[in-house]
């Protein structure tokens, strides 16, 4: 806004400082002409009363070069017929011509053939009225910069509040504030924003209390039907092992999707509960190694270790979070892992923090889709039986369970083919 108005300040400023030079310039030639006109013109009648006293006409325009320095040299004398007769001669029409007579007859013209030069005080006067000039386009511009910059401050300033309205309520800051300052429509419209931010935030509150709500429902259908099932397993006539084995996967997803069904709303809510104690990482590993073993035999995947610490690690983690993180991260990866793949879990130090990487060997991940796996209920692959056995839920709650631990969670390409995900966790959490 600023800078289209002093443009604008500029050419106020130099256009009709340039029509006052251009119009000076021309009243200075306009006045040159006329002194010329008026020395020609004496000097005429002198040349006429010379030539009545006998003197030769030669003679007349060295005498006037020595005794009059404004004309001297720029005036040339010729016959009736144009003939020169004395003076310096042009190609130029002349800028003035007046009659020399002798009894009343004209007997030569005198001519101005050539531009008047300035005198040291011609160029002072020019000097100190284009200087004036100058000075004024200069306190011209100065002053419609000023009007033009305040101007511009008091019109952006509603417009700078409507962005910075706008910008919180994208990043989810529904809790809004406004200023009803500036003209009517910036103040309806901040009005406006104020409603459909307190619209969205009604709405992003209901919804995450829905999760909440839908994902504690459904923990007690699961866990119900867990006790059904082994239930059905002590009876006399026990259901096939592929039937209850079936039935046992289901219930599992079913519990580890209002798991982390909860887990995502309560952490959406910034309620995610979390435990702090003492843990030792490579247990928590080891325990997630063996608690997945069982399914990744039955798919013909290989779940194993790389780099762990020799030694004991003490951390203050929530050791039931983390051991969710790694049944997601390690389900996450069962899933789309073929027969015969590799699943890899690492434990590297990181100055006052851990590294827990988890590489498998699935088909890679685009780099640019990556950091889109954790947002809820996103599904990498558009198989419709990957989408079948995935609720979209895993890495969002591994994401809920690592910022609940004040640490952050990366997606890349793993070195051995398929998807990295590496977690950085504090060794301890911050203090307050």
């Amino acid at each position: 806004m600023f800078i289209p108005l002093a443009a604008q300040a500029l050419l106020v400023a130099v256009v009709p400082g340039g029509l006052l030079v251009w119009n000076m310039h021309n009243g200075q030639q306009m006045e040159l002409a006329q002194r010329d006109q008026e020395r020609l013109e004496g000097f005429a009648a002198t040349a006429s009363e010379a030539l009545g006293a006998g003197k030769p006409i030669s003679r007349l325009i060295p005498e006037l070069d020595q005794r009059d320095p404004r004309l001297g040299g720029r005036v040339q004398l010729v016959n009736a017929d144009g003939t020169p007769i004395a003076g310096p001669t042009s190609t130029n029409p002349p800028r003035a011509e007046r009659p020399v007579k002798l009894n009343g007859q004209t007997v030569a013209l005198a001519r101005i053939v050539r531009a008047p030069t300035l005198t040291d005080g011609d160029r002072s006067f020019l000097a100190t009225q284009y200087l004036g000039i100058a000075v004024i386009i200069a306190g011209l511009f100065a002053l419609l910069l000023a009007a033009a910059y305040e101007f511009a401050r008091r019109w952006s300033k509603p417009q700078l509040e409507l962005y910075r309205l706008s910008r919180e309520i994208v990043h989810g800051d529904h809790d809004v504030e406004i200023e009803e300052r500036g003209p009517a429509e910036v103040v309806a419209t901040s009005r406006n924003l104020q409603r459909i931010a307190s619209q969205f935030s009604r709405l992003e509150t209901a919804r995450r209390t829905w999760l909440v709500s839908i994902a504690d429902e459904l923990k007690r259908p699961t866990e119900s039907l867990a006790k059904h099932l082994d239930s059905l397993a002590e009876v006399q006539h026990p259901i096939s092992a592929e039937l209850a084995t079936g039935l046992e996967e289901d219930q599992r997803r079913l519990s580890q999707m209002a798991e982390d069904l909860s887990a995502v709303a309560l952490a959406d809510l910034g309620r995610l509960p979390v435990s702090f104690s003492q843990v030792d990482p490579r247990a928590l590993i080891h325990n997630a190694i063996w608690g997945n073993a069982k399914r990744a035999e039955g798919q013909g995947v290989k779940l194993e270790t790389s780099t762990l610490p020799q030694y004991t690690i003490l951390v203050k983690w929530d050791g039931t979070r983390i051991e969710q993180l790694f049944g997601a991260l390690i389900d996450n990866s069962l899933r789309y892992t073929p027969r015969n793949g590799r699943i890899v879990l690492g434990l590297e130090s990181s100055r006052d923090a851990w590294r827990l990487i988890i590489d498998d060997s699935a088909p890679g991940v685009d780099v640019m889709l990556a950091q889109r796996l954790f947002e809820p209920f996103y599904r990498s692959s558009d198989n419709p039986e990957d989408s079948a056995a995935a609720s979209g839920l895993g890495l969002a709650t591994a994401r809920a369970i690592v910022e609940a631990h004040h640490g952050r969670i990366e997606a890349s390409r793993s070195p051995i083919g398929g998807l990295r995900v590496t977690v950085i966790l504090p060794a301890e959490p911050p203090r307050a």
